[in-house]
């Protein structure tokens, strides 16, 4: 069993509970990252929402990311923590996924289609969304820097990532 992590379920260590035997970068391809789920309660409120990361499909779009390994009678275990770590309103789909360049594994992958989307907004007016924005798990801007952090860490240049890190940096 595998699954694919594009955000922090690439690096903050959930994996060592469930027995994970392998964890390797790997690509999504037809995806790419987008910050268009609005935290109302980590990182924003309802009334100061912070945009995260969800993925979103694009014909020529590839998500790098990491993907883990399980054995198989860890399934309904693994199942059921990422339904409550991600939340009803992800679905985890199965999706194939490339190691080095051209093994095709499928594998499980979060995809948030909840009624927190946001629609319509410009690099500029999701950029204006971070600065008020804080939740239970701290700021919006600690939660972008961590993102952009730990995709640098991992020697991943996402450019949705990057081309929002850089509009928050030029107008701080």
């Amino acid at each position: 069993m595998w699954v694919f992590g594009y955000g922090s379920l690439m690096w903050d260590g959930w994996e060592t509970q469930y027995g994970c035997t392998r964890r390797v970068l790997a690509d999504l391809p037809g995806y790419c990252r987008v910050f268009n789920k609005a935290s109302v309660k980590n990182w924003g409120t309802k009334s100061a929402p912070c945009p995260t990361l969800n993925i979103s499909k694009v014909a020529d779009g590839v998500c790098r990311g990491v993907v883990f390994e399980f054995p198989n009678d860890q399934k309904q275990k693994l199942l059921a923590y990422l339904a409550d770590r991600e939340g009803k309103t992800f679905q985890l789909r199965e999706v194939t996924v490339q190691l080095d360049g051209h093994t095709g594994i499928s594998a499980l992958v979060p995809f948030y289609e909840g009624k927190n989307v946001i629609v319509g907004k410009t690099l500029e007016e999701a950029a204006s969304m971070v600065a008020p924005a804080s939740g239970t798990c701290g700021s919006c801007l600690a939660y972008i820097r961590g993102i952009a952090e730990k995709l640098s860490e991992l020697g991943i240049h996402d450019p949705v990532v990057a081309e929002f890190w850089c509009k928050l940096n030029s107008d701080a």
